[in-house]
């Protein structure tokens, strides 16, 4: 099965920071004991309010538990008031240099 990459972005309102940002370290201890969770990460951009989770699975099965699990629920329940969009989630595709053969 293919390895799938994830960049996860989310966006705190005004005065809502400290809350999102604690609601999403929530997140890092239960995930990164899920079965074919290889990587999870958190990062704060220097453009503040912004948060990205980075993220390496062992599958797209892998990625789809944990989109159903309760602590993940429970994010996608609490998220909203704390953000200024919906949370932006892309599946990243390696790119091959074209002098390099595939």
């Amino acid at each position: 099965m293919a390895e799938v990459r994830v960049i996860a972005r989310s966006v705190a309102r005004e005065r809502k920071e400290d809350q999102l940002r604690g609601l999403l370290q929530d997140m890092l201890t239960p995930t990164r004991v899920e079965p074919g969770c290889k990587l999870y990460e958190l990062y704060k951009s220097d453009s503040g309010g912004r948060f990205y989770f980075y993220e390496e699975w062992e599958s797209q099965a892998a990625l789809d538990q944990h989109v159903a699990t309760p602590h993940f629920k429970h994010l996608e329940q609490s998220v909203g008031d704390l953000v200024t969009e919906p949370l932006e989630v892309s599946i990243l595709k390696g790119i091959v240099p074209d002098n390099i053969p595939a």
